[in-house]
């Protein structure tokens, strides 16, 4: 497991934007190294304007995909986030052993961590739900929660698609900063990388390539934690999702830097939202929206 190309450039472009300013912390799921050769590391840290910075901590990287491998713990401190763990049953890079297929018990980690990731790891946990419901504990109010995952051609019990996060998102208040397809082309450049490239999230621009020379399509998201509210699963259709808030539900787009949440809408098709729950909806919102400004 491991940050490609596509999430070294999605990491720099959130530090590029400012959206880790304040940021200290960060928890990976999984041991994750760094997954790209250092000519092209250094192509795209050089292409953020972070020059000055001590490049012997990732001589490791002209070896890979040999070993020894290069943590993901001197990266992230280039971008500010200098307390660096992880979680893995494995114990590779000190991480945490922490079963994802079981609730978190080690409440002294709940609200700890100002970004929390999951870069492929969470397709190999059985129990999925529980895994996305440990990064949520882990994360701060205020904190960001970053997700690269498999739409199709990965090696994990699970593929996922955009609705699944779509829920997840409406269900616990998320704000999406970032969503996108990772598109992994078949043929490697001459000097040997993977071409990987962020798409917008879109099925028609998906199904215009050429899928011979695709080797994998992956998705992405970064979410907002905008509460302290404990996790809570999302439901499709109208089953409990008008209690949660997002029973019928569309987009408002917010100010810069981009983002978006969820409103709940009435729907004359379907079961109507209550008067009450939609002016609590508003009023959170407002009152939200006056403490950020």
């Amino acid at each position: 497991m491991g940050l490609s190309a596509a999430a070294i450039k999605l990491n720099l472009d959130l530090w590029q934007r400012g959206l880790l300013n304040n940021y200290n912390s960060v928890v990976d799921l999984g041991s994750q190294e760094l997954h790209l050769r250092l000519s092209e590391f250094e192509e795209l840290v050089d292409a953020a304007g972070i020059s000055d910075y001590d490049k012997s901590q990732f001589a490791a990287l002209a070896n890979w995909p040999a070993s020894p491998r290069c943590s993901a713990k001197p990266f992230y401190a280039l971008l500010g986030l200098k307390e660096y763990s992880c979680v893995d049953m494995n114990r590779e890079h000190d991480s945490i052993p922490i079963d994802l297929s079981v609730p978190l018990d080690q409440s002294d980690l709940y609200g700890r961590f100002d970004l929390v990731t999951d870069h492929g790891t969470n397709e190999h946990v059985f129990n999925v739900a529980e895994a996305y419901r440990t990064m949520h504990r882990l994360c701060k109010k205020q904190g960001m929660l970053m997700i690269c995952q498999t739409v199709w051609g990965g090696n994990g019990y699970y593929n996922f698609d955009s609705s699944f996060f779509e829920g997840l998102a409406a269900a616990n208040g998320y704000e999406v900063l970032f969503a996108s397809y990772i598109l992994t082309t078949r043929e490697a450049a001459p000097d040997g990388r993977m071409g990987q490239f962020h798409l917008p999230l879109a099925r028609e621009l998906v199904t215009a390539f050429d899928w011979s020379r695709i080797n994998q399509i992956g998705i992405c998201y970064v979410f907002l934690k905008t509460s302290e509210a404990d996790f809570q699963y999302p439901y499709q259709g109208s089953y409990l999702a008008q209690k949660q808030g997002h029973y019928g539900y569309t987009l408002q787009f917010l100010p810069e830097p981009p983002r978006r949440t969820y409103l709940p809408v009435y729907d004359a098709t379907n079961m109507p939202i209550a008067t009450k729950e939609l002016a609590k909806m508003l009023y959170r919102r407002v009152i939200a929206k006056f403490f950020r400004s």
